[in-house]
């Protein structure tokens, strides 16, 4: 009986030491972060490359708070995730599995949690001025009757204009909807000739950078939703990230997700770019879109 309880316990091990093993782990930086700073956190363990890692298992892994954003090899011959995360205060790092294959064997490592300190980047001693306080009460010069006039008059023109409506309406065949215009030309034609409409706007000469990146970060998804039938305007990126794992390479959706996650710090985050940034994001979307 003994002897056996010895076996049991010697496979046992064995079976352990071939899939999970003892392994070094690093995250920097760790203090002074703000919201959508990269921090990375090295790995290292024997086997463990960036070429041997299973990433489809890697794309569903759960960090918590955070957003992985690359997986690059580092100088010491450890691996780096290179993560970043948009939610302010205590935030925690999940434990995660690493899988990877050595010499044709499945080996995985559990990440330990970590929790750090995020803070926001907004300055709370000077609070936002997108809201106004309201004005004081304008004193009209004109009487009452004056007013009747002009809201009759407006009464009569709206009538005078919806019967010409109307009318033609019933003379022409039934208009397409707006909807059924932009269905009726093809995805990459509409996207393009929305970029190109997106530079006459001059919205970054009027400092609109916000509206700017909201406008290309919404042709990008339009454009994405239509090619892969998926719902790419009421998705985040992390969500949108998962909805097209099957759908497209793993390295053209990384460079999307990249890509999507530096418009939401310009439009939630208000990162100002420079002006060779912006030129750049703007080829980049095109690039998107014309190599679908």
């Amino acid at each position: 009986m003994k002897n056996k309880i010895k076996l049991i316990t010697i496979f046992f091990f064995l079976v352990l030491s071939v899939n999970c093993f003892a392994f070094e782990q690093t995250l920097f930086p760790k203090d002074n972060l703000t919201v959508g700073d990269k921090i990375t956190l090295k790995i290292k363990a024997e086997g463990l490359t960036a070429e041997n890692i299973d990433k489809k298992k890697l794309q569903s892994a759960d960090f918590g708070d955070f957003e992985l954003l690359d997986v690059q090899p580092d100088s010491d011959g450890a691996v780096a995730f290179i993560m970043t995360s948009f939610k302010a205060g205590k935030v925690e790092l999940l434990s995660a599995d690493i899988n990877f294959t050595v010499n044709g064997l499945s080996k995985f490592i559990k990440t330990k949690a970590e929790q750090i300190e995020i803070k926001s980047v907004l300055n709370p001693k000077k609070p936002s001025r997108d809201i106004f306080d309201i004005k004081g009460i304008y004193s009209f010069g004109h009487s009452a009757w004056w007013y009747i006039k002009i809201i009759l008059a407006i009464i009569i023109v709206l009538f005078v204009i919806y019967c010409i409506y109307k009318f033609i309406k019933k003379r022409k065949s039934p208009a397409l909807t707006h909807n059924e215009i932009i269905r009726s030309i093809p995805p990459k034609e509409y996207a393009l000739s929305q970029l190109e409409n997106l530079q006459s706007l001059n919205l970054i000469e009027k400092g609109q950078i916000k509206d700017y990146y909201d406008k290309l970060s919404d042709i990008l998804r339009f454009y994405i939703s239509r090619v892969y039938n998926v719902d790419g305007l009421g998705k985040t990126t992390g969500e949108l990230f998962v909805l097209l794992k099957d759908k497209v390479s793993y390295d053209y959706n990384r460079e999307l997700k990249n890509y999507l996650i530096n418009c939401d710090l310009v439009k939630f985050a208000k990162v100002i770019p420079s002006v060779e940034t912006i030129n750049d994001d703007f080829q980049k979307a095109k690039s998107f879109v014309e190599r679908i």
